[in-house]
């Protein structure tokens, strides 16, 4: 099973109470989605289930993605879309937009190191 995802449109990512929300739905990773700014792009923000509010989330932003081509958030047809979120921005690819087939692109940053004694 994949990691469930409940995507919500919302006029304003920004003023969303995610802690509060995303505790009321503890199964899914809950995503807050809004169009732009730019006009093949959406603003997006998560709650994951198990870890809280995240700076981004990769299948996050194809869920978010696919649920703005379908509400009609971008324009019918578009190839691609900007994913905005806080950690930074990825693109999503609708390879075949029937289907729901995406492909994810974005950079990785290396964020920590960790070791452990086992």
């Amino acid at each position: 099973m994949g990691n469930p995802h409940t995507v919500v449109g919302v006029d304003d990512v920004a003023v969303v109470n995610l802690v509060h929300i995303g505790t009321q739905v503890p199964d899914v990773n809950l995503e807050s989605v809004m169009p732009g700014p730019e006009e093949h792009a959406i603003t997006m923000r998560v709650h994951e289930r198990g870890a809280g509010v995240t700076e981004a989330c990769g299948t996050g932003a194809c869920a978010s993605a696919w649920a703005a081509l379908q509400w009609g958030m971008l324009q019918a047809g578009a190839s691609e879309v900007l994913v905005h979120m806080d950690g930074g921005d990825a693109t999503v690819r609708f390879d075949s937009p029937t289907e729901g087939g995406l492909t994810l692109v974005g950079p990785s940053a290396h964020i920590a190191t960790v070791s452990i004694d086992l």
